[in-house]
């Protein structure tokens, strides 16, 4: 759920900053956005071939599948421990890889004015996002009569939007620990030193 804020221009400059703060959630900027997603567009396309040979609809599916399976350390585990932290982050590497899947360019999310209500807590809003794509893509299986990507679209933004106020309200650094969460994946790939050699 969305709240439509007031225009910037009737704003005070403390709540034109409380404005941008609820915006974006947190300081990125659009070129270190652009610049995160075209690193793991790379990433995909170089470590994860076996993926990038599936269907559209395959891919989106596998994707589901992986932010599910971070929903049990997301939910169970306290904000502090590792392994929640590493299933906060590899939540958002999989909403990136499923944007460029998609050809959504996130760094136009950091411009809207529209903001996850913040009444909601981080993991009910996961569920229902993830709910949400889940049935986009068992809808797509079924060939039903159903507008998937819209809804695909629609909900991998807000699990963006999502991840980048919970990222802030957690004092994470999101490009820079996905970044190196990256490179930590790379360097466990069997092919590492030659693959390395390709970028």
């Amino acid at each position: 759920m969305s709240n439509q804020l007031a225009p910037l221009e009737q704003l005070n400059a403390s709540d034109q900053e409380k404005h941008s703060e609820m915006s974006n959630c947190n300081v990125i900027s659009i070129e270190k956005l652009d610049s995160y997603q075209r690193l793991q567009l790379r990433h995909d396309k170089i470590y994860h071939p076996e993926i990038l040979l599936l269907r559209v609809a395959e891919r989106m599916n596998h994707i589901a599948l992986h932010l599910t399976k971070y929903l049990g350390a997301l939910y169970s585990l306290p904000n502090s421990a590792v392994e929640n932290r590493k299933a906060f982050i590899d939540s958002f590497i999989m909403v990136v890889s499923a944007s460029n899947l998609l050809g959504i360019l996130l760094s136009e999310s950091l411009e809207s004015d529209e903001v996850t209500d913040t009444a909601e807590t981080f993991i009910k809003g996961y569920i229902q996002i993830l709910s949400e794509i889940a049935k986009a893509c068992e809808a797509t299986d079924h060939q039903e009569d159903y507008p998937s990507r819209r809804i695909l679209n629609r909900n991998i933004r807000s699990l963006f939007t999502l991840l980048l106020c919970e990222a802030a309200s957690r004092n994470i650094s999101i490009l820079d620990e996905a970044s190196h969460r990256l490179v930590s994946v790379e360097r466990k790939h069997p092919l590492y030193k030659i693959l390395r050699e390709e970028e």
